[in-house]
């Protein structure tokens, strides 16, 4: 049976769809694009739901309702109203338009599970559901639990983690804890003055300021100019967690200019909100039992990308760990503590240290994972509040034929791929963070539907500890580690092609 899971907060709505136990693969929502933005376009004279809203929040934001998830009630009437016109929408029927958006898509599965903000209550998020009108609803969690679970198949902690999650309405602290066979959301707290919104607003009166400073012209001054920055602020901090420059565009009505912004300055922008966001994480940490303290946190994907905020946490000592040990963004792992296929699981004395982040997809996956139990009775039918069933640890041979690093899928196609720093690898690697991998490392083909890898390099591939002569066929769980101290990537899924993957 195909079921549908939908990762649903203030600023977007992202899907993953397959069949009950099976791997799911993420589904445009709005295709080409995989996400739905959570905007509404009153402009013309039928409301129009998606990336249209998203190009005039900045130029006409009379005409964009925006944030509404958490002003959801179980009545109409309560609440803000977004006017323009001859539409007029409250929480409740913005909500239906995003539904309308989706039922092509939900109405041929056979379940839908939906991961929703922490700050929603269950009232709320049984609103939610219920305006899905037809579709088939089975229940839905809170994004805290669904990015812990999904970090718990990861083995990315053991005992507890500490969930970061944000969106256009605030930014989540989420403490879970596994007991026994489940785990626990212990603690939640949220906090408006640092969402999504408060991060792009510091960017964009910071970048105005710089525009004002290099050609005495104000963005904010100018609708189609402040639109044209709002709409490069996802490519800029994209390029300054890559370590690169990147030079904006900023349009008037009758000017164009160049912007200039270096790595280092979206997060020397955004220090402040950082810092805060580090402190109250600090200050959740304090309230816990100094046995009981996490020593992995996760950031959802959306939450990865804020400047600075990375950094920030890594500052944080734990308690539980030595007086030196601070939380490294990426643990570099050592090839005699891993093991290879079902077997690998964390020592218990030693549950696994850093900052990760979630891919897009995780919250989703993880609640597609409950799909079939909610279906078949295991869990009541309705919002999971606090305590779900951890999920079994996935076979390597489960899903489609895949690479995986540091958490992140790249589906392989039968044409295969190249692995290496030079641009236009399929799977690229920086060589500012990882000048152990030459610029084509090694290739990946498909030879009667069979994944052999090759290595085009004088550095050298080694699979599972051993150095690969020529070219070597991959199975699942294999372990790829790109020189003999360079970062490892995992293959994973069918070794052999039964079905014709797409890439993410």
């Amino acid at each position: 049976m195909t079921m549908l899971a939908l990762d649903w907060n203030a600023t977007r709505v992202r899907g993953v769809l397959g069949a009950a136990g099976d791997y799911p693969l993420p589904v445009p929502l709005e295709p080409p694009g995989l996400d739905l933005p959570t905007a509404i376009s009153l402009a013309s004279s039928t409301p129009e739901v998606g990336t249209v809203a998203l190009r005039n929040c900045r130029s006409a934001a009379h005409l964009v309702c925006h944030s509404f998830l958490p002003h959801l009630t179980s009545q109409p009437g309560p609440g803000p109203r977004w006017q323009a016109g001859r539409h007029s929408l409250d929480a409740r029927e913005a909500c239906e338009l995003v539904w309308r958006k989706l039922e092509s898509l939900g109405a041929g599965a056979h379940g839908i599970v939906l991961t929703v903000p922490s700050y929603l209550t269950p009232a709320q998020a049984g609103t939610l559901r219920r305006l899905a009108g037809r579709l088939p609803v089975l229940g839905s969690m809170p994004t805290a639990l669904a990015a812990a679970l999904a970090g718990h198949a990861e083995q990315f902690w053991t005992r507890s983690v500490l969930v970061i999650d944000v969106d256009d309405h605030a930014l989540t602290l989420g403490w879970v804890k596994a007991l026994a066979d489940k785990a626990h959301l212990i603690d939640s707290r949220s906090f408006t003055q640092l969402s999504l919104r408060s991060w792009k607003e510091r960017l964009l009166n910071v970048l105005a300021e710089l525009c004002v400073h290099q050609h005495r012209r104000d963005p904010r001054d100018a609708p189609q100019a402040e639109q044209s920055l709002y709409d490069q602020l996802d490519l800029l901090t994209d390029s300054s967690q890559k370590h690169q420059a990147i030079q904006l565009g900023v349009q008037g009505q009758q000017w164009f200019k160049h912007l200039l912004v270096h790595p280092e300055q979206p997060a020397q922008f955004c220090a402040g909100l950082a810092r805060q966001a580090a402190h109250e994480a600090e200050h959740l940490l304090v309230c816990w039992p100094a046995s009981e303290l996490p020593r992995c946190i996760l950031l959802t994907h959306q939450a990865g990308p804020l400047p600075g905020l990375v950094e920030a946490l890594r500052a944080l000592v734990l308690p539980s760990a030595s007086a030196e040990t601070k939380l490294p963004a990426n643990q570099e792992t050592n090839f005699h503590e891993d093991d290879f296929g079902e077997e690998l699981m964390f020592a218990e004395s030693s549950e696994p240290i850093g900052i990760r982040v979630l891919p897009p997809e995780a919250p989703a996956r993880a609640a597609h994972g409950l799909a079939d139990a909610f279906r078949k009775g295991a869990l009541p039918v309705g919002h999971l509040e606090t305590i779900v069933p951890l999920p079994a640890i996935p076979p390597v041979d489960a899903g489609p034929p895949r690479l995986n690093f540091a958490g992140l899928d790249y589906l392989l196609r039968d044409q295969g791929c190249t692995v290496g720093s030079q641009f236009g690898c399929q799977l690229h690697f920086d060589r500012t963070d990882h000048p152990e991998v030459a610029p084509r490392h090694c290739e990946i083909t498909c030879d009667q539907h069979e994944f052999t890898l090759h290595n085009r390099c004088r550095e050298g591939t080694l699979v599972n500890d051993h150095p690969v002569v020529g070219a070597i066929a991959l199975q699942p769980g294999d372990r790829i580690r790109l020189g003999p101290h360079g970062p490892i990537v995992r293959f994973l899924g069918r070794s052999r092609i039964g079905i014709h993957a797409t890439s993410v």
